[in-house]
């Protein structure tokens, strides 16, 4: 029954901020309500009666609880907003500097120095997006901490891919993008691996399993992409996916059987 409690509490705090304040009324509360639960049992109350004139004195504390949880979101938004736009001033500032510096007293042209302040921009989209994702994770929103994770990664592109490859083709005059692009496949391996690590707990095997045998099936088409384009070899090199299949079978079977 304790154990019943502690769902109980937990559903109903589901919503509010894991903030030191939240965390800290509900814990306090939680034991209100087992001390509550233990003296009817001494009573004699049986436990279901018990359990229902515990979770009763949530009503008690019900205004406690909204103002506590109105202070510490809007806190914590409040924090959140004034660490971004201090960040955000800063950075632009500094970024404006190194563009005019570089640009007037470095190289004395502003030719092609525009990439700094693109440069600037794909690393400031990273910090934003990490900015975000910290935020949501006060909250047990599991949906919204995984389109954070993804959003992050979505922000590694601009800066990994498009950045490179318009600097080589700008610059050194040197395409990239016909290869370059395959940095894609490897942020989309490495998301759902991070994915995986961070929420493997709520995954259920059988998510588990397809995630698995989509990494590796991701990993696959970059070798197959990779090796054809370099070599050529594009109706020879699909013979990796039945490679890949093969070991999936064998290791599929090998789990059956041990």
């Amino acid at each position: 029954m304790e154990k019943r409690l502690k769902k109980y509490i937990n559903r109903k705090f589901f919503m509010y901020p894991k903030t030191n304040e939240i965390v800290e009324v509900r814990d306090e509360l939680y034991s209100i309500m087992l001390d509550k639960y233990n003296d009817c049992l001494h009573m004699g109350i049986s436990q279901d009666e018990s359990y229902k004139q515990a979770i009763e004195m949530m009503a008690d504390y019900k205004e406690a609880i909204k103002e506590v949880e109105k202070g510490s979101s809007l806190g914590a938004l409040k924090k959140t907003l004034i660490n971004l736009g201090s960040f955000t001033t800063f950075y632009f500032v500094l970024l404006t500097f190194v563009y005019l510096f570089v640009s007037m007293v470095i190289l004395k042209s502003f030719n092609n120095t525009w990439l700094i302040a693109v440069g600037g921009f794909f690393i400031y989209l990273v910090y934003f997006s990490t900015s975000l994702y910290e935020y949501t994770k006060l909250f047990n929103f599991k949906t919204m901490g995984r389109w954070g994770i993804a959003l992050i990664y979505f922000s590694l592109i601009p800066l990994l891919y498009v950045f490179p490859s318009l600097y080589l083709s700008v610059v050194h005059s040197k395409s990239i993008w016909n290869r370059s692009w395959l940095l894609i496949i490897i942020l989309l391996f490495f998301y759902i691996i991070t994915d995986y690590i961070i929420n493997k707990k709520n995954i259920s095997l059988i998510e588990r399993d397809i995630r698995l045998l989509t990494s590796g099936l991701i990993v696959t088409t970059f070798l197959y992409l990779l090796i054809s384009m370099k070599f050529t070899i594009w109706g020879i090199a699909w013979i990796l996916y039945v490679f890949y299949l093969t070991l999936v079978s064998m290791i599929f079977h090998v789990r059956r059987k041990y």
